[in-house]
């Protein structure tokens, strides 16, 4: 019964936290225009981002965020610089508050897409799936900077070099 009553008060206390942490539109000038809320095209996931570094400075443990449709299967320039455009900005934001909160050297931010890309484009100018040529990265938690794990061949088509488990 004490465990029950123990987890009621801390969803509680999750719930009546919420709408401050979620609320963008009470940040300052200077943090709206770091993280690009309030602009086109990084609003949304700057929002996003402001969101993520509010639960990890409330101690939540794990934070996922997603972004849209980055699947590009057809005319690659086109959707590849729409979607950098929309989250250049608010990642670096994330990364700069995340540090300058002291909040880096705890926090493992990892990125990493649906899968690899081929490095040929498809009859549609896209890149199909690559599940045996992948790129991720980290930064934070402990992750000593500028360490490179594992490589691909010369095209970027395989990893040959400390190859990793998908799962």
């Amino acid at each position: 019964l004490k465990g029950i009553i123990a987890s009621y008060e801390l969803a509680y206390l999750m719930q009546s936290e919420l709408p401050q942490l979620i609320n963008s539109e009470k940040a300052d000038v200077r943090t709206k225009a770091l993280y690009g809320i309030g602009s086109e095209p990084t609003d949304n996931f700057g929002r996003a981002c402001l969101m993520a570094t509010r639960f990890a400075a409330a101690g939540v443990r794990f934070i996922q965020l997603n972004h849209g449709f980055w699947d590009h299967h057809r005319d690659i320039e086109k959707g590849m610089s729409k979607h950098a455009a929309e989250t250049e900005k608010p990642i670096a934001a994330m990364l700069t508050d995340l540090k300058q909160r002291g909040l880096l050297d705890d926090t493992l931010v990892l990125w990493g897409g649906e899968f690899g890309r081929p490095p040929i484009f498809n009859k549609n100018n896209g890149r199909d799936h690559n599940a045996v040529g992948f790129t991720m990265w980290m930064v934070g938690g402990g992750v000593r900077g500028g360490l490179r794990y594992g490589a691909t061949n010369e095209t970027g088509q395989t990893a040959v070099e400390n190859k990793v488990h998908l799962y």
